[in-house]
């Protein structure tokens, strides 16, 4: 089974992509399960983040294994990547978007830092249709 950690924040403008993205992989609903990583600083459960449970959601409708875990830090890239590493996942989701007329993929820095320092491999999800057309 591949094991995916899904990075979701609590105000997360990128996770219908995201749950676009994970639910298109190859035999997605057998071979794949997913943690729903939500790094926070505050207390409370991590299930309650409307985030999290449209996640946990709508994966189960489309038959995707998925577990919830909410990580404590500061960092939230920190915080992603120690999880990640903690799970022993074959790969990590985070959101990304695409706004340059070159048609270059521009990363907030979490996600920058995130592709640079992984040791596992990251798909970037982002809205298609926002993408300019290339000249």
């Amino acid at each position: 089974m591949y094991h995916l950690a899904l990075a979701v924040q609590s105000d997360d403008e990128h996770l219908g992509d995201k749950l676009d993205a994970v639910a298109a992989l190859p035999e997605a609903a057998d071979a794949v399960r997913v943690t729903v990583v939500h790094v926070h600083e505050g207390d409370g459960f991590v299930e309650d983040v409307p985030a999290v449970a449209e996640a946990l959601d709508h994966l189960g409708t489309v038959g995707i294994e998925a577990t919830a875990t909410g990580v404590r830090d500061d960092d939230a890239t920190r915080g992603l990547l120690d999880t990640a590493a903690d799970l022993d996942v074959d790969a990590i989701c985070i959101g990304g978007r695409r706004r340059s007329p070159a048609g270059k993929l521009q990363l907030k820095p979490g996600a920058q830092e995130v592709l640079l320092r992984a040791e596992v491999p990251v798909v970037v999800a982002g809205d298609l249709e926002s993408r300019e057309p290339r000249t």
